[in-house]
């Protein structure tokens, strides 16, 4: 699509070296830059960041940011640092995060993007893709296996360009021939499930949540709920009335195993819930609540 990659000064990202006070400075200086324009509650005004990113990235600041951190790992055992599978955290902050993620190989599936991000390419290798669009249909808190993708046709980022990744149209299957450490901007998740589709066939296979918080609210609901103790009525309540339509239902059949009448009043309430698959559940459930005696639905 166009704009999809924006080319800055080539040579530029890994070839200067600097010193970890003067990249620190850069980083600063990046961070400010966001703070002023970015506002998460926008998602859109996450796109002005384009020339804060790229003046980050001709800084040379990443390079001495992941070149300090790897020298203090040599240097000091007991470091643990800011990092994730494949990626040193550089900033989180209000809706945002910066990072440095190595490419190591391509996914079983293909994914959504729960985020909006600004990939660029580190080193003298160029980052390879193929782009498909979202299916007419697409509504990603409600998960439908009979939906396909369409393919959009491929790109190339080089070094020193920069990939807009627009996740709200397009979904990016990145080719990993070799180890490729990309430069990774994102604003945090604002979509509810990363969806997984098949590669033969394009059909989708699987939703995850975006953010491990919801899932682990929805494994402790199912903790309290065979605990039984009678104290979990509260917090399994509050939970009913979550953002995530999962969490919501994980509560709700929970809170069945520890009060039932509790239970049968947020039932009927979720009757109006504004995810169909709750309001469908809810549904079913308050009749079979009627005829069981520990109250399960």
């Amino acid at each position: 699509p166009p704009l999809s990659s924006i080319p800055i000064r080539h040579g530029t990202i890994m070839d200067n070296t600097i010193h970890g006070e003067t990249a620190d400075a850069h980083l600063a200086r990046f961070i400010e830059q966001v703070g002023q324009q970015f506002q998460a509650d926008a998602i859109e005004s996450f796109w002005r960041l384009q020339g804060a990113f790229r003046e980050l990235l001709d800084s040379g600041a990443m390079r001495g940011l992941l070149n300090r951190e790897l020298r203090t790992l040599l240097d000091n055992a007991n470091h643990m640092g800011d990092w994730r599978p494949n990626q040193l955290m550089l900033h989180r902050g209000r809706g945002h995060a910066l990072s440095i993620w190595l490419f190591e190989q391509p996914r079983r599936y293909i994914h959504s993007l729960p985020f909006h991000g600004m990939y660029a390419p580190l080193g003298g290798h160029s980052l390879h893709y193929d782009l498909y669009r979202l299916p007419p249909g697409y509504r990603n808190a409600q998960f439908d296996p009979t939906l396909r993708l369409e393919p959009a046709g491929s790109g190339i980022t080089a070094p020193g360009g920069i990939l807009l990744l627009r996740s709200d149209e397009y979904l990016y299957d990145f080719k990993i021939e070799q180890p490729q450490p990309v430069a990774k901007f994102t604003t945090a998740p604002y979509q509810t499930l990363e969806w997984l589709f098949e590669r033969d066939g394009l059909r989708a296979c699987q939703a995850n949540d975006s953010e491990l918080i919801s899932t682990q609210l929805r494994v402790s609901a199912y903790v309290l709920g065979r605990l039984g103790n009678p104290a979990s009525s509260e917090a399994l309540r509050s939970l009913a009335g979550h953002d995530h339509h999962a969490v919501r239902w994980a509560a709700l059949q929970n809170l069945a195993r520890i009060d039932p009448a509790a239970a049968a009043e947020g039932l009927h309430t979720a009757l109006n819930d504004p995810h169909p698959h709750v309001r469908r559940a809810a549904a079913g459930s308050l009749r079979r609540l009627e005829t069981t005696s520990t109250g399960a639905l």
